[in-house]
């Protein structure tokens, strides 16, 4: 895999996914799916463009591990990658999931995240006042939190330890 190994989630979400093999057209990325227990990322959901998920959940699901090459698209070596059935249910996307310290403070809301490509492991929470990546960056304040500081995690909220409060 040939790539910059950082990336942050909006870098991803909307890109399309190509196979190698023929040049089709798999979908676009319409969801990161998190495993909170290793804080990794280990899935791709895929719509067919960005309306379908309004219309009707047709999301097919992808592992990470499946991508061979980021750019302005993502690619795959052939369209086995859908092939697996892959149970989200167990994983979280992550986004709009509350951020508090121990003492209970709230930092904000889940706007996105920065992971390692290749391992999928997380490395800083994206926090803003609102956890809803649509809106533009101009217009929230955001900041990063380092996953080493994350205290606990649950469905809908993160616990980062009280030193990693927003200054």
């Amino acid at each position: 895999m040939t790539f910059e190994q950082s990336r942050l989630r909006s870098d991803i979400v909307g890109s399309q996914v190509i196979t190698r093999s023929t040049g089709r057209r798999l979908g676009m990325v319409s969801q990161m799916w998190v495993d909170l227990d290793r804080l990794e990322v280990v899935a791709l959901g895929l719509q067919e463009n960005i309306l379908s998920k309004v219309v009707a959940n047709n999301e097919k699901v992808m592992l990470l591990s499946d991508i061979r090459q980021m750019g302005d698209v993502l690619l795959v070596d052939d369209d086995t990658v859908l092939d697996g059935d892959i149970n989200t249910s167990s994983f979280s996307n992550l986004v709009n999931s509350e951020v508090i310290t121990e003492s209970g403070e709230v930092l904000g809301r889940v706007r996105g995240f920065k992971f390692d490509v290749i391992t999928g492991k997380l490395e800083t929470i994206v926090v803003a006042s609102l956890g809803l990546p649509q809106i533009p960056d101009q217009v929230v304040s955001t900041y990063e939190l380092p996953v080493e500081e994350i205290v606990s995690t649950g469905p809908d909220r993160i616990m980062f330890l009280k030193a990693a409060k927003k200054n």
